[in-house]
């Protein structure tokens, strides 16, 4: 293995290795400080501290539930919520009327030690995902044809933000004879490993992410006419590998989500190629446009 291929290793054990020393998502902690100030807010004004008035943070979205007496405590509960730094927006389901109250001693408890839904320190087990996804390939040169392939799917960190990124674009494709003969054809396999930086927005189920990321391709080939043809390619050297893309990740529930990533993979092919009885070395470009849907299960 080269000292590029070993590099290129390390840095994802090492990326797995942060990932799994992870135990408590930012932006749940995040969200429980910010529910925290928003229910303060609430106890401390004179009309609605002693409404109950419940409060829920998810990425920023403050969710107000609860009982209180008229339409205006409605508003000026929501309005309140929205001036708290850290709320991107606000949702209300407080119903109006009744008498439900928070007696006094719960109130000063609340204010002095707010209480935070444990759930949110736990958040999505969403740091690692491992899937499969099928893929679709458009290559820029005429000599590789397209193909259907599978290729593992991994979704590594969760939040917002610019983040390491991972790129496992697996493609095979049908390779054509170099001397033209369309009815002689070989399969190559493009596995690359690659790494780069990406940068996500997120709502509350999904989140869209844009990178660009590089490393080392492990490629194989498989001869799938027998004889021997003019132009026949019977080995492909590995190579270096880049793709920019962008992948969109849909959360279903808590344990699965689906994904939809478009790519273009940039990569030089050095092939091996019988030509006269003799085997001659060809550089083919590889480049190609993938498409990508997926199901991944997260682990943690």
């Amino acid at each position: 293995m080269s000292l590029l291929a070993r590099a290129t290793v390390y840095l994802v054990m090492l990326a797995f290795a942060a990932g799994c020393r992870t135990v408590v998502d930012p932006l749940a902690i995040s969200d429980a400080q910010t529910a925290a100030r928003v229910k303060t807010a609430l106890v401390n004004d004179p009309d609605l501290g002693t409404r109950a008035i419940e409060v829920r943070v998810v990425l920023g979205v403050a969710r107000l539930s609860g009982r209180v007496l008229t339409h205006a405590q409605a508003d000026r509960a929501v309005g309140i919520a929205r001036t708290v730094a850290g709320v991107v927006d606000v949702r209300s389901t407080l119903q109006i009327g009744g008498e439900a109250s928070v007696p006094l001693d719960e109130q000063v408890q609340r204010f002095e030690l707010p209480e935070v839904d444990s759930a949110e320190f736990q958040g999505d087990p969403r740091l690692l995902a491992l899937g499969v996804s099928v893929g679709w390939t458009d290559p820029r040169t005429a000599t590789l044809k397209q193909r259907v392939t599978l290729s593992p799917l991994i979704r590594l960190g969760s939040g917002t933000g610019f983040g390491l990124a991972v790129g496992l674009s697996w493609f095979q494709a049908e390779l054509q004879s170099l001397a033209g003969r369309p009815d002689v054809l070989t399969r190559v396999q493009i596995k690359p490993l690659m790494l780069g930086v990406g940068y996500t927005a997120a709502s509350e189920r999904m989140s869209l992410t844009t990178s660009v990321v590089g490393g080392y391709a492990w490629n194989s080939l498989t001869v799938t006419d027998t004889g021997t043809a003019a132009g026949l390619p019977v080995e492909v050297d590995n190579s270096l590998a880049w793709r920019p893309g962008a992948s969109l990740w849909y959360d279903v529930n808590r344990r699965t989500a689906l994904n939809f990533t478009v790519g273009y993979v940039i990569t030089r092919l050095q092939l091996t190629v019988l030509e006269a009885g003799r085997l001659e070395k060809r550089r083919v470009r590889g480049d190609t446009t993938i498409v990508h849907a997926g199901i991944a299960y997260k682990l943690f």
